[in-house]
């Protein structure tokens, strides 16, 4: 389960003030739990009793764990260094640990200038600021974190690394922590995920520190082996090419021909039964991009190699056989082509996916999307560009706060949005959200997208009741295979193409047995 750090702090009052625990417990409790990850880690892992531990001290509750940690690990007999780096007027749980670490004797030091320390320390402990810092961060910091990163010592974040903020995981300082380990209490805070604060991360490790479990906390979930395999559909013996699902696909144009053969095979691969591809017919000449000999192909009549509400007629009579249209793959963008994804939205009576050139018909129009008169589930796949399109803002403005956008996306509109990225987020219309962190930098190349909107429309036919499941299983799978490819060869060569070929032997580890 994810959090906010506001919802956290919700969190830590309901077990201060309910449960009768008291906050210098828990900043206790949170100290111990790191000193404990921290000798369990050395007893696998010898190297470094020789050398002290160095723990960055600055404001706050942050500060107070930090202290914590470095009195339990000086009366372990560890060699631990404190720097106070933002002073030493501490107030409430913070100046009572400040005054049981004097008390104990561990040493301490005023860290003034960042060039005047040692470089010979094991661990790099950061108790600068904690989940409280959202703003960015003063000049003497920024190069006190610049220095520290450079040491070639194990860095371990305490809650979460000071440069990161800790809800939108923006970067709030030029030279954030670079940690190997965020050790993080209770739960993982959301900006521990987003990017591109998690890439500053390292592993994170969520520790117990006494606060009860609760049912209230949301659905904020990370996608795993686990989940993929509970939701992987199962293949009926006796099944028939209806049985696994009748997917149609509205796209293509003169300019994109490919797209919709990659969604097409794509879907192939997550199992659908028949897939048809609605493309206009070209008058230039040339043939469309030959599709996979499986995908049956019906030419739209057009005029200029874009399909429009000229053709309204025969795209409805189409797709009515069908149980899944995904809608946009190479499409154009055309304004009659926009009027007619806008009337097939509305209009239609069974599971739609939008991707691509289609969500551009709900550019600033999103109300469109929750008067439709149709029915069926409805999944939206923008990557971040397309999705500041269709709330009409800048892309900076929802960059800086996507998750929540997002989240207020899905309710408002009754849809599962896919937003598309570094951490792809799932969002379902009751606020359930899905977080994945698989894929890397090969996936950023043209035609990624049309893969993984015809992976989710490939199994959502199987899946209907929860159609999340079906984006969770297209964008996890798709994360997989780039990283498979990546094991022995350089990412930046993988294409869409390649993709394809991997996923067969993705999709077969998480088959039901």
């Amino acid at each position: 389960m994810i959090v906010t750090p506001s919802e956290m702090r919700v969190l830590e009052q309901a077990a201060i003030t309910q449960e009768g625990v008291p906050s210098l417990r828990l900043m206790e409790n949170a100290g111990m739990a790191v000193v404990k990850h921290y000798l369990d880690s050395l007893s696998k892992n010898a190297n470094g009793l020789e050398k002290p531990v160095l723990i960055l001290c600055g404001k706050g509750n942050n500060a107070g764990d930090g202290m914590v940690v470095a009195r339990e690990l000086h009366t372990r007999q560890v060699p631990v260094h404190t720097a106070f780096c933002m002073g030493r007027d501490f107030t409430g749980d913070a100046e009572t640990e400040y005054q049981r670490l004097m008390a104990s004797q561990a040493p301490t030091f005023d860290l003034a200038e960042p060039s005047s320390m040692r470089s010979d320390y094991s661990v790099v402990m950061d108790a600068l600021l904690g989940t409280g810092a959202n703003k960015s961060l003063p000049k003497k910091i920024d190069q006190l974190l610049h220095t520290v990163n450079a040491l070639p010592a194990r860095k371990i974040a305490i809650d979460i690394p000071t440069g990161i903020h800790p809800e939108t995981g923006a970067l709030i300082s030029e030279y954030p922590f670079q940690a190997d380990e965020t050790l993080t209490f209770h739960r993982a805070k959301t900006g521990l995920y987003l990017s591109p604060g998690r890439f500053f991360c390292g592993e994170v490790i969520v520790l117990p520190i006494g606060i009860a479990e609760s049912e209230k906390e949301g659905s904020r979930i990370i996608i795993d082996d686990r989940a993929i395999r509970a939701f992987f559909p199962k293949r009926i013996p006796w099944g028939h090419k209806g049985s696994f699902g009748k997917m149609g696909i509205l796209g293509g144009s003169v300019w994109y021909r490919g797209a919709p053969v990659l969604s097409a095979r794509a879907a192939f691969n997550a199992g659908c039964g028949l897939v048809y591809a609605f493309i206009p017919s070209f008058q230039d000449g040339e043939r469309p991009v030959p599709f996979n000999p499986e995908t049956i192909v019906r030419l739209i009549p057009s005029e200029d190699g874009f399909i429009s509400m000229r053709q309204i007629g025969q795209v409805t009579t189409e797709i009515k056989e069908m149980n899944v249209l995904l809608i946009g793959p190479g499409l154009g963008r055309q304004e009659e082509t926009m009027a007619l994804v806008r009337a097939i939205v509305d209009q239609a009576r069974l599971p739609i996916v939008i991707d691509a050139d289609g969500l551009y018909a709900f550019r600033g129009a999103t109300d469109l999307l929750t008067s439709r008169k149709g029915s069926g589930p409805l999944i939206l796949t923008p990557h971040m560009g397309e999705f500041a399109t269709l709330l009409n803002q800048p892309v900076k403005e929802v960059e800086t706060d996507a998750l929540s956008k997002a989240e207020s996306f899905a309710r408002k509109n009754h849809c599962t949005l896919v937003l598309k990225g570094a951490t792809t987020l799932i969002v379902s219309p009751d606020g359930t959200v899905y977080f994945n962190l698989t894929g890397n930098s090969g996936l950023a190349v043209g035609g990624s997208g049309d893969i993984l909107a015809g992976l989710i429309s490939g199994f959502l036919p199987a899946v209907l009741e929860a159609p999340e499941r079906a984006a969770a299983l297209g964008v996890y799978a798709m994360g997989k295979a780039a990283e498979r490819y990546a094991i022995k060869r350089w990412e930046g060569s993988l294409t869409p193409s390649a993709v394809l070929k991997i996923l067969p032997f993705v999709l077969k580890e998480f088959e039901p047995k």
